[in-house]
């Protein structure tokens, strides 16, 4: 890509990642773009594209154009061999990858040096491309001996950035450097100026990787909200070691912030940043990372040390004072002894050893349960109470893949919340599976198996032991899927394994075994059909779907509740059940069932593009016996009527869905469950979706 284009194109991107404008033409003539192509039905954010014109063609000459000799045309011309040609009329000039046009030009001819066409003057609609650029003014100089371009009154386009911008005065000198005077940028598309970066001299440096922006202002919808009397950043992809934009904020926990990061750019696969933040309520923090790019591995590394905290100091010593309704041995109390400093640390590392190996490490950790309750940004990092802290070994073969994972959380007790319940240990968790889809007959096997040892804190008021142990789980199955383009049918075929080997703790010495096994069959089978027709709405042509479903699942009652509940629960009742085989989270429960799930879809497809317009859907379980397993204990009455709560029906909740695709952006989404014995909605939800590009998505729900 030539140089020229590179060092021009960069004065937005890093001009500082800041949005807003009002876009002013510099000319006295409304300024058409002839290169806009407005595309109001696509994805892209601005409904439309700058077409960039294509490289000319020379022939022979094409693969090599930098090394051409100049091409002139024009409609007249008064021609000297030396000194100065006048030329007039639809003037195009190609010197290599770069092409100028105007309504007149000057060409002054030296035979005496080593270009003999020393400089071109343009005048009248003038229009000087190259690759990725384009700059319309109306006057140019093209001085060719110096290697500079000078264009006056200019509107600029930079394609892959799709951008556009004015300056009274672009010079670009040796194909390595661009100075602009009174010049702005946006890429707001030509018809929708919504924010603008104007600044009174850019001096865009290719050579150096840097470009320096002096009086530099920032306008959203016309008004001036962001004034920099200087400042320097980067053009390019290349990292650079020197002080980041610093960062500034209010709060009524920490005060006034303000952080200062320096990037430090150690090598080419190494770099980190360092930040001092100073709290006016609270201290001076430095925040750290470290990044690092191997051949087969990459992670990075972050830390922060607050030493001190004042607020934090004053905090704790009221909240360990007075304390009501809350026991002294209760976390969120004893979590109040650790200090006053504040720490926090975050580690990912992964590595691929070859195409079967590789490992992955996660690690979190704070030195106070409320840090997240102190330096949250939001709401969701705020109100963190589990920090993974987790390491894999993975094997991915033809028919069998394995991971051995170790895996605890640090559990947060802040004290201003309610309180949190610590999270079994597996250290370690072995799961492996084996499966084979290319068996005679178009059966396919799948063996999926899992030993894990489960390990947990006592419980912190009472003393109570959980119940610890070891649990091994296999399921193999067999299936035979047939498919055809207007129906399916895929019966299955399943036997699930479960053994401990269990430390009972205090709490379920009455109810749990320490030793135990069971073995439970499972049979489902899946069908549906697939009909479909053209279908006309308004002069628009669909294609319409109608898809019946139904699913049964035979799964017999085993008496589980001798079985520990590690990692399993109820999640409740929703749409996904429909065809679960299991209606339980984790391994150590599987529900007994014997039912039949029907459900029926219709879908539309606009015929010309294939996109899915609309589609509905609905389903229902029936129930042919009475449902009995829980994670319940016995005299839990509230957890048994929440986990079955259509425990004697016939029949599940009605379950409805709907998906309108509006526009290629716009999606709403609608969901529903009604009790047919009640005659009323358990659950009703709406959600719109705005999806312009890959990168940018609203939902509102």
């Amino acid at each position: 890509m030539p140089v020229r284009y590179n060092s021009y194109c960069f004065i937005i991107a890093s001009l500082f990642s800041l949005s807003a404008v009002a876009f002013a033409n510099a000319t006295k003539e409304p300024y058409v773009f002839d290169d806009w192509v407005s595309t109001p039905n696509s994805h892209k954010l601005c409904h439309g594209y700058y077409l960039e014109q294509p490289i000319p063609s020379l022939g022979s000459f094409t693969p090599n154009l930098q090394n051409q000799p100049i091409t002139i045309t024009s409609e007249q011309a008064q021609f000297y061999s030396e000194g100065n040609s006048t030329l007039t009329g639809h003037i195009h000039v190609i010197d290599g990858t770069r092409q100028v046009f105007s309504d007149v030009a000057t060409i002054h001819r030296d035979s005496s040096k080593p270009k003999p066409i020393d400089y071109i003057k343009a005048d009248g609609h003038v229009k000087i491309t190259e690759p990725g650029l384009r700059i319309d003014g109306t006057k140019a100089e093209v001085l060719l001996e110096q290697d500079t371009d000078i264009i006056e009154n200019a509107n600029f386009r930079l394609y892959d950035r799709h951008a556009r911008g004015i300056a009274d005065h672009i010079t670009i000198r040796n194909k390595n450097r661009m100075i602009l005077k009174s010049a702005t940028y946006t890429t707001c598309n030509p018809f929708q100026n919504t924010w603008v970066l104007k600044a009174k001299n850019v001096d865009l440096n290719k050579k150096t990787g840097r470009g320096r922006a002096r009086h530099a202002r920032l306008y959203v919808k016309g008004i001036p909200v962001f004034y920099l009397p200087y400042i320097d950043f980067p053009i390019d992809n290349r990292r650079q070691t020197g002080f980041l934009y610093p960062t500034f904020g209010v709060t009524n926990r920490s005060g006034v912030e303000l952080g200062t990061p320096f990037y430090w750019n150690i090598a080419p696969n190494y770099d980190a940043t360092l930040t001092p933040r100073v709290y006016s309520k609270r201290g001076l923090e430095l925040q750290g990372q470290f990044r690092y790019l191997l051949p087969n591995s990459q992670g990075e590394l972050e830390g922060s040390f607050l030493p001190n905290d004042r607020a934090y100091r004053k905090f704790r010593q009221d909240s360990l004072s007075f304390h009501p309704g809350i026991p002294t041995k209760d976390p969120r109390i004893t979590a109040l002894n650790t200090g006053n400093n504040r720490e926090a640390l975050r580690a990912k590392h992964s590595t691929t050893f070859n195409e079967h190996w590789s490992t992955n490490i996660q690690y979190n950790s704070v030195r106070d349960d409320n840090y997240f309750m102190d330096f949250g940004s939001n709401i969701g990092i705020a109100s963190t109470t589990q920090l993974l802290q987790q390491g894999d070994i993975s094997y991915q073969g033809n028919y069998w893949n394995m991971q051995t994972r170790l895996q605890q959380y640090q559990t947060l007790h802040p004290f201003e919340g309610p309180p949190e319940a610590d999270i079994y240990k597996r250290l370690p968790q072995i799961a492996f599976q084996n499966s084979v889809s290319d068996l005679p007959f178009g059966l396919q096997w799948s063996m999926p198996g899992e030993f894990s040892h489960f390990l947990h804190k006592p419980e912190p008021i009472s003393g109570n032991t959980f119940t610890i142990g070891d649990r091994f789980h296999l399921r193999p199955a067999i299936s035979l899927p047939i498919q055809q383009l207007a129906w399916f049918i895929k019966p299955r075929l399943q036997w699930n394994f479960l053994a401990y080997s269990l430390g009972v703790g205090s709490n379920d010495r009455n109810t749990i075994k320490p030793h135990s096994a069971q073995t439970l069959p499972m049979l489902d089978l899946d069908s549906g059909l697939i009909f479909e027709r053209n279908l006309a709405v308004k002069k628009e042509r669909y294609i319409q779907t109608l898809e019946p479903r139904l699913y049964y699942l035979y799964v017999p009652f085993r008496n589980q509740s001798a079985l520990p509940a590690f990692d399993t629960f109820y999640s409740g009742f929703d749409y996904n059940q429909l065809y679960w085989d299991n209606r339980f989270t984790g391994l150590d429960r599987v529900g007994d069932a014997n039912q039949v799930t029907s459900g029926l879809t219709s879908r539309f497809f606009n015929e010309k593009t294939g996109s899915e317009c609309l589609s509905l859907t609905a389903g229902q379980i029936w129930y042919f016996q009475e449902r009995r397993v829980n994670t319940c204990t016995p005299n839990d009455k509230n957890c048994i009527t929440n986990q079955l709560p259509n425990q004697k029906r016939h029949h599940s909740s009605l379950v409805g869905l709907a998906r309108y695709a509006i526009q290629e952006t716009w999606t709403m989404r609608a969901n529903v469950e009604w009790d047919p014995y009640r005659k009323r909605t358990d659950k009703k939800a709406h959600s719109v979706q705005y999806h312009p590009d890959e990168l940018s998505v609203l939902n509102i729900g």
